[in-house]
């Protein structure tokens, strides 16, 4: 594991504090359930003890009150059946997630330059990371705890209203049920943060093709659904693009689906394919008006010849 990693488990385990009211775990409890990732947490920092605990629930007889040993220096509690039972510091801290920390890691897992500042912008629950060029794409990047009451969520709405002058951008968040029926910002996306993890061995690590695909807005839905930038209806019918709906022919939506298929770039003889044609794709990708024959305008802006038959979407 390298100096920036971390486990997909012990991320697992504070996205789930943080969906919490109070982002604390007991150190009995930490060790206990999760002993596979409790060493990491608390040595990486992502943990840091808050205080100690007066008491330890001792099994099924409830709560144990501690007292300390001056002989051992030690932290002890009584047992029925044992006596006195000593216990290690570990167990009696309280630990928090340590946000800062948090942060700093988000922004080198997106890569996001040194020069950007964590900028909060609600206290405890919004911030905006800052900047990051992925698979081609510039996109601000923010990062949001559980929207899971009406107040939270109208604020956070505030706040990114404010910020639509930063768009392109994502809303990664903690939880992974987000609200639905949202009115986001134009070219703002919401998404869970787990929804871009993927496993490298023990490490999680930035799964781009899904955040290409919001970025790309590849709409599985309908056509008001999808993501930042270029929309898609379901049909490719209809595709939004650098804020305009445009209209295209079966043959051309055809090409737009099949270039969407291949990831953003396919060779002319496949798009042609698609579009069960043998014409050349610039005269696949012309309309006719008021009888002559004009170019569609999303050829040669939204998609571009990269060279030796290759076409991709220049969606920057």
């Amino acid at each position: 594991m390298t100096t920036d990693s971390i486990t997909l488990e012990a991320l697992t385990l504070i996205l789930r504090l943080l969906n919490s009211p109070a982002p604390t775990i007991a150190g009995s409890l930490l060790f206990e359930e999760f002993p596979s990732v409790a060493y990491e947490l608390v040595n990486r920092l992502f943990l840091t003890p808050t205080g100690c605990l007066g008491y330890l629930t001792h099994g099924h007889q409830g709560f144990a009150d501690l007292t300390w040993c001056s002989e051992t220096r030690r932290h002890r509690y009584f047992s029925s059946s044992a006596g006195w039972v000593s216990v290690s510091a570990e167990e009696i801290h309280r630990y928090t997630v340590d946000v800062d920390r948090l942060l700093l890691w988000l922004q080198s897992f997106f890569s996001i330059g040194a020069h950007h500042r964590v900028t909060p912008l609600l206290d405890d629950w919004l911030w905006h990371l800052g900047a990051a060029r992925i698979r081609g794409y510039r996109v601000n990047l923010y990062f949001v705890r559980s929207l899971d009451t009406t107040e939270r969520l109208l604020s956070v709405m505030k706040e990114l209203r404010k910020e639509s002058a930063r768009a392109p951008a994502i809303v990664v968040s903690t939880s992974s049920k987000l609200p639905t029926g949202i009115d986001m910002p134009q070219d703002i996306a919401l998404v869970s943060l787990d929804r871009l993890l993927s496993r490298t061995g023990d490490c999680c690590v930035l799964d781009e093709l899904s955040v290409l695909s919001i970025l790309q807005g590849y709409s599985e839905a309908s056509e008001s659904e999808g993501g930042i930038g270029l929309r898609f209806s379901t049909d490719f019918r209809r595709v939004r693009w650098d804020g305009q709906w445009y209209t295209l022919t079966k043959k051309q939506s055809a090409v737009m689906e099949a270039l969407y298929r291949e990831g953003g770039r396919a060779h002319k003889d496949l798009l042609r394919a698609a579009a069960e044609t043998n014409e050349e794709l610039h005269r696949v990708m012309r309309n006719k008006v008021d009888g002559k024959w004009i170019l569609h305008p999303l050829w040669n802006t939204l998609i571009k010849k990269e060279g030796n038959g290759y076409y991709f979407f220049d969606g920057n």
